[in-house]
């Protein structure tokens, strides 16, 4: 499921007009349009069964580590020497199976493209792993991949985390696995922010924001459903020193 973003710039001719020596020029308007394609068909490689102690299951346990809090930030940061990705790059070998979803691993890549960031108990049957996947401009985007050890298959990639900007405009996807209804498992709260500013001057030509809850039932998260709810937006805000990223 590879993101796709569409900035529409709709630039009206400018509009002259003599009324009292005043010159009367139509600003362009600015619209970020975020659309995610269809997901690959459901019969790739990946998401056939997959038995127990199969060599992709014994990797990915082995390169990530265990998150057993009840409450978990997961955020992108951008690459380099200050903000370093982490994560352990899955041996390549198993690339092949990532490809139906992310596409740019079908092109030569020096540097790794696919991390294991962490896994965690969604319930008795369910272990989700969080896996660092090609995003906009390089590996920033987190994915997370949930695996049903009753039906030994891999569901979906939900996507999680992503950060980039470009040319005073800019996307940031965070979420919050934290129980929210009390039954004693993680539900998934998604928080999106889209925005633009003029490069020159700072201001804001245009922002929003989306703030959508998924609860876990019956095996799997539920549709998402927006909200609007200060003390989620709070609660995101607190987590973000105990992050994943």
């Amino acid at each position: 499921m590879q993101l796709a973003v569409l900035v529409l710039v709709t630039a009206l001719l400018p509009s002259y007009g003599t009324i009292q020596d005043t010159v009367v020029i139509s600003r362009p308007s600015i619209t970020i349009r975020v659309v995610t394609p269809p997901p690959p068909p459901a019969d790739t490689q990946i998401t056939k069964p997959i038995a127990p102690g199969a060599p992709l299951l014994v990797e990915l346990a082995k390169r990530s580590r265990h998150v057993s809090s009840d409450t978990l930030f997961v955020y992108s940061a951008i690459g380099g020497s200050s903000w370093p990705f982490v994560g352990e790059p899955l041996d390549t070998t198993f690339e092949s199976l990532f490809q139906p979803f992310y596409p740019s691993l079908a092109f030569p890549h020096a540097e790794p493209e696919l991390f294991v960031v962490a896994r965690l108990v969604l319930d008795p049957q369910h272990i989700g792993y969080l896996l660092r996947v090609p995003g906009m401009y390089e590996a920033s985007r987190i994915d997370l991949w949930i695996y049903d050890a009753g039906r030994h298959r891999f569901g979906v990639p939900i996507q999680i985390a992503e950060a980039w900007g470009d040319e005073g405009c800019g996307y940031d996807l965070v979420a919050l696995l934290v129980d929210i209804n009390r039954d004693r498992r993680r539900d998934l709260v998604l928080y999106q922010a889209t925005g633009c500013s003029d490069m020159e001057t700072g201001r804001t030509i245009s922002e929003a924001d989306s703030l959508w809850v998924r609860t876990w039932t019956a095996g799997g998260f539920s549709a998402r459903v927006q909200r609007a709810d200060s003390l989620l937006l709070n609660l995101l805000q607190a987590q973000r020193p105990q992050a994943v990223r």
